[in-house]
C-alpha cells in the first residue's frame, strides 16, 4: 500500500511539475536565469529571483505574472493563448550611476536574449544602455526586430519602464 501511495505521489508530482513546465511565463523565466547565471558581469551581482507569480484569474483572456528580480526591479508578464504577448520591466527609483545600472541591464538584457534570440545578450546590453539614455533625455526610445517591439520609457519622474511587446 505505501509503495502505491508513493508511486502515485511521485507521478501526481511530475505531472503538476510537467504542467508547469509547459507555461511560457517559467519557461522564459528559467531562459533568462540561465542568460544571467552564463554572462560573467551579471554572475557577480546580486538578485532575489523570486519566480514568477499569477495576479491575474485563470479565466481572463490576458493572463498576468509578477516577479521580483532585485529591490528596485520588477518584472510583469503577460499571456494570451498561452503566448506571452507582454513584458514590462519597472525600474524605481532610476539607476544613476554604473553601479546601480548593470544588474538592471543585466536582468534587461537577459530577459531580451530569452524571448527574442534576434541579438545576443552583449548586442541587448548595449542598446539597453542608448535606450535608457534616450529615454532619460526624451522621454521614450522604440526598437523594433521582426517579432518585438522594444521600448523605455518614464513614467513621470519614476519609474523607468522597458517594455517588450509581440508584433503577432
Amino acid at each position: 500500500m505505501k509503495k502505491v501511495l508513493l508511486l502515485l505521489s511521485s507521478l501526481s508530482f511530475l505531472i503538476l511539475s510537467e504542467k508547469a513546465n509547459a507555461n511560457p511565463v517559467n519557461a522564459l523565466y528559467k531562459k533568462t536565469i540561465n542568460n544571467i547565471v552564463d554572462n560573467g558581469q551579471c554572475s557577480e551581482q546580486e538578485f532575489l529571483l523570486n519566480i514568477p507569480r499569477q495576479i491575474s484569474d485563470d479565466d481572463e483572456i490576458e493572463q498576468h505574472y509578477s516577479s521580483r528580480f532585485t529591490s528596485n526591479v520588477f518584472v510583469d508578464f503577460f499571456k494570451e493563448d498561452n503566448k506571452i504577448v507582454s513584458i514590462d520591466i519597472s525600474i524605481a527609483p532610476v539607476p544613476k550611476t554604473l553601479s546601480e545600472q548593470l544588474p538592471a541591464f543585466c536582468i534587461i538584457s537577459s530577459i531580451q536574449a530569452a524571448i527574442d534570440p534576434s541579438r545576443t545578450k552583449n548586442e541587448y546590453m548595449q542598446l539597453d544602455s542608448k535606450l535608457y539614455s534616450s529615454a532619460l533625455k526624451s522621454g521614450k526610445y522604440e526598437y523594433s526586430s521582426k517579432n518585438y517591439d522594444h521600448s523605455s520609457f518614464l513614467v513621470g519622474s519614476s519609474p523607468l519602464v522597458y517594455r517588450i511587446e509581440s508584433r503577432n
